[in-house]
């Protein structure tokens, strides 16, 4: 009943014991690079069906408890940061993991975490109008802001579309304005082409 409770809703071919989980944690921290949360964490395993999240949720606190993982404030938000003691662990068993598993798990770890960096970089505000809504997107830069354009939409799931596709590529938008607004077509023709959807598990 307990390796039920711990495998259900698991892919097949992931990583099943406790030891496994640890190595994999372990392992996307040290490719992430950064301190990350647990709810990134839980995003990226659990999209891809790698983890069980009770597993992980005890996998996290042993790290933790033993020092392999450290939490502290980045940015204002709770975060865990690697401890030396946990890449030795990354380096010295993460063949013990699945390639499919490590791959997957730290492509979604880092489309989770380009996410997040451009939403917290980039703002996003939709408002309600007398007749629709209104969505304000805003690139900030040193002194003025790069760009700031706000567009009526009838619908608020027409406003979250937008800033799905804006927060995919802020910088994307900017360019194709731009390109727009100074008549350079052929910068266009190269912008439309086909765009990760961060948003979107692969």
């Amino acid at each position: 009943m307990e390796h039920n409770a711990f495998t259900q809703g698991v892919r097949p071919g992931s990583v099943t014991t406790s030891h496994e989980v640890m190595i994999l944690i372990c392992y996307l921290m040290d490719q992430a690079g950064q301190p990350v949360s647990f709810q990134e964490l839980s995003a990226a395993l659990q999209g891809q069906e790698l983890v069980n999240y009770f597993q992980l949720v005890e996998a996290v606190e042993t790290l933790r408890r033993s020092g392999h993982i450290l939490p502290q404030e980045h940015q204002g938000e709770p975060r865990y940061a690697l401890a030396a003691s946990g890449r030795e662990i990354s380096s010295s068993f993460e063949d013990k993991l699945p390639p499919a598993v490590r791959e997957r798990g730290a492509r979604a770890l880092e489309r989770i975490l380009t996410l997040v960096r451009r939403q917290r970089e980039n703002r996003v505000d939709i408002r309600q109008a007398e007749d629709g809504w209104t969505i304000s997107l805003t690139i900030p830069d040193i002194g003025s802001d790069l760009l700031s354009l706000s567009i009526f939409m009838p619908t608020r799931e027409e406003c979250e579309a937008i800033r799905r596709r804006f927060l995919n590529d802020p910088m994307l938008v900017y360019k194709g304005v731009f390109a727009l607004l100074t008549g350079d077509t052929q910068t266009v023709g190269e912008l439309v082409s086909h765009q990760p959807d961060l948003f979107q598990d692969t």
